[in-house]
């Protein structure tokens, strides 16, 4: 179960799609993108010969490679990498740099490497739809308009995970769901034992604004289908 670049580079090319003016395109290659990766891990859980104590691919806290950083980290910014995190395997945390703030990812390196694909290009494309929509509207808007879209991805990415686990039998996902719970178990004590994180804070956001994110961000990732696994 370790890294695999094939994936990571279909993973490229349909989000390099999603560039295209074409809005359906754009919103089908970003849902079988992420539907891919689901799909990838459920296959590799179900392949695997070893459980996930013992995963050759470890679950690291990769501070020094953060997934972005700056002088002030926009807080949708936070939230979003929260919500990749959540549907891929892995844990976000921000960390405080001297005179920088950092994203971390906590997670194996597999589920670390997807989890930043997507966020480097739903950051992009937030931020389009944000000043597409937003034209003359104050910073406040545009960070309530973006959450709202995270929330929207959020919903999405819920539902791709269900569509991929819909395609496995009972059978496959007898194996399937003791190796994910395993996983959770694993990452849940690396974060108890090895990180001190604390709450985070609520967010208040203008409600206007992040209902027309939600609207805009609904059409950026659509369930994917795909073939029953045995």
């Amino acid at each position: 179960m370790s890294h695999d670049p094939t994936l990571l580079s279909r993973v490229r090319k349909l989000l390099a799609l999603a560039t295209s003016p074409n809005v359906h395109e754009a919103s089908t290659a970003a849902a079988v993108a992420q539907t891919l990766i689901a799909r990838h891990r459920l296959q590799k859980w179900l392949d695997a010969e070893q459980d996930a104590l013992h995963d050759p691919d470890p679950i690291t806290d990769a501070r020094d490679t953060p997934l972005d950083a700056g002088k002030r980290l926009r807080p949708w910014k936070v939230v979003l990498a929260n919500t990749l995190a959540d549907a891929n395997g892995c844990v976000a945390y921000t960390l405080d740099r001297g005179r920088d703030q950092a994203i971390v990812l906590v997670g194996r390196a597999r589920d670390r490497a997807a989890v930043a694909e997507l966020y480097t290009w739903l950051v992009a494309r937030i931020e389009w739809l944000s000043a597409t929509h937003g034209t003359g509207q104050d910073r406040q808007w545009h960070q309530a308009f973006r959450v709202g879209a995270v929330a929207a991805v959020g919903d999405k990415l819920l539902a791709a995970t269900a569509e991929v686990r819909a395609e496995f039998s009972e059978a496959a996902l007898v194996r399937v769901d003791p190796a994910a719970h395993a996983h959770q178990k694993a990452l849940d004590t690396f974060v108890a034992t090895q990180l001190k994180l604390g709450r985070g804070r609520g967010l208040r956001v203008d409600a206007q604004a992040w209902q027309q994110g939600q609207a805009a961000g609904a059409a950026l990732v659509l369930p994917g289908q795909g073939k029953r696994l045995r």
